[in-house]
């Protein structure tokens, strides 16, 4: 089998930048791949898609990547057009015929085809975070079933964790989970873990609820470069209570951090001594067992506009990251928050079309897949320049998704021209109050 069209032109040294057509191409040869391992992602691959039907397994594929905000059976007429639209159910029953882990390896597969040669001062930056999408109610998942919140009905939930490059936006990896079994310290470790071999410099940026020893420990014996936002106890804990932490305005000392598992004998010897409780994970020690690990870790203070100040620990060297550069990179992390809005509203992740959990596999990396085409086209897209110059103008992505959409079934012909019809303006430094709005899911199917 041939390599998809776009590694072939990023790593054959020939040609460094291709077209909408060539990323539209690239996908669907991922596509037909798929079928090409017909033992590997068709339930039964003797009889499955062997015939011509009316619904093919290209756009069966196509399906949960490109559906709206409507009901099936609209999704439908607008794929395939009132001559030959198919009836829900035979949607249903092609994909009943595809394992969720075809979706699962057209996502890894594309992802991994997109030239990802944006970066900080050669270090690609990586997000982690999550974030949770309403199910269509169902009693008998006890797995997302949530009912302990108090005057509210109990509801479904999943919780998506998800590594994001900051640079390129585009997702990288995910872990689902279903809220009983919900741990994002757990899916970090993991994602972690699966860049130990990887050649690429990264730094990984996350928020205050990722900072424990376990990931530090994770993130230092992968070789991997971290920085993670901390509440003040924390970095007051980890600087043995040093005074110029809560005097300074701004601070930045490096320490060592003894970690153990038990509170007696010689291990109490050790200066700046943690303990790890049984309760509390810690992957690199047995609790009880008689072992030190040491980890160097970097604190920083500096105050925000609104005069609060800001803890980050890391272990990105002092004499090539400044204080500034620090404050700089996490402000890009809220690059992830942007995306997840753009992927559950704009991409219609929030509208579910099926009850069954393997299909909410297939929607979940249709859309992931969808999203990482649209940021793969529009960095590949010529911005037009604007009359004015009062304001840089950039892509307006919530348009570009759905237009990649109907470029996608044939609707829209000239992307790039339409793409450039919409450019938004760039206000630097905006600021809105974040309002958190209790939702519910939207489901669309009726089976």
């Amino acid at each position: 089998m041939s390599p998809p069209l776009i590694i072939k032109l990023f790593y054959g040294g020939a040609i460094m930048s291709f077209t909408v057509a060539e990323i539209h191409q690239n996908l669907f040869s991922i596509i037909s791949s798929l079928l090409d391992r017909r033992d590997e992602f068709l339930k039964n691959p003797s009889s499955d898609f062997t015939r011509k039907k009316k619904i093919s397994f290209e756009q069966t594929i196509l399906f949960p990547m490109i559906a709206g905000a409507d009901n099936v059976a609209s999704e439908l007429l607008n794929m395939f057009g009132e001559e030959d639209l198919p009836l829900p159910s035979a949607m249903i029953q092609r994909r009943n015929q595809i394992k969720k882990e075809a979706f699962q390896e057209l996502f890894s597969l594309f992802t991994q085809s997109i030239p990802k040669d944006k970066n900080f001062h050669g270090y690609q930056l990586v997000a982690c975070d999550g974030t949770r999408l309403n199910l269509p109610y169902n009693p008998t998942d006890f797995d997302t079933l949530v009912d302990n919140v108090k005057g509210r009905k109990s509801f479904n939930q999943i919780h998506l964790n998800a590594l994001y490059d900051i640079m390129n936006d585009i997702f990288l990896d995910i872990e689902i989970q279903g809220m009983k079994g919900m741990n994002e310290r757990d899916a970090f470790c993991k994602f972690l873990d699966k860049c130990s071999l990887s050649e690429q410099k990264r730094i990984f940026i996350a928020d205050r609820g990722y900072a424990t020893f376990n990931i530090f420990a994770h993130a230092i014996n992968n070789n991997q470069l971290f920085l993670i936002r901390i509440k003040e106890n924390d970095a007051l804990a980890l600087c043995c209570k040093d005074k110029h932490v809560v005097e300074d305005c701004l601070f930045d000392g490096n320490f060592t951090i003894n970690i153990g598992r038990i509170r007696h004998g010689k291990n109490c010897k050790y200066e700046n001594y943690h303990l790890i409780r049984k309760e509390y994970r810690y992957d690199f020690i047995e609790y009880g067992e008689d072992k030190v690990d040491l980890l160097r870790l970097r604190v920083l203070k500096f105050p925000l506009s609104s005069g609060v100040s800001e803890y980050i620990v890391t272990n990105l060297p002092r004499d090539v990251f400044s204080l500034d550069t620090i404050k700089e990179l996490y402000n890009l992390r809220w690059g992830e928050e942007t995306a997840f809005r753009y992927l559950k509203y704009a991409g219609n992740m929030v509208h579910i079309h099926s009850l069954k959990s393997d299909f909410l596999i297939q929607e979940i990396y249709g859309k992931l897949t969808l999203y990482n085409f649209s940021s793969c086209i529009a960095n590949s897209i010529t911005k037009r320049e604007s009359a004015s110059n009062t304001y840089t103008y950039n892509f307006n992505h919530s348009q570009i998704q759905k237009f990649v959409r109907l470029y996608i079934i044939g609707v829209v012909k000239d992307l790039e021209k339409l793409i450039n019809r919409f450019l938004v303006p760039v206000r630097p430094g905006r600021k809105f109050k974040r309002i958190i709005r209790r939702q519910s899911a939207v489901p669309l199917s009726y089976r």
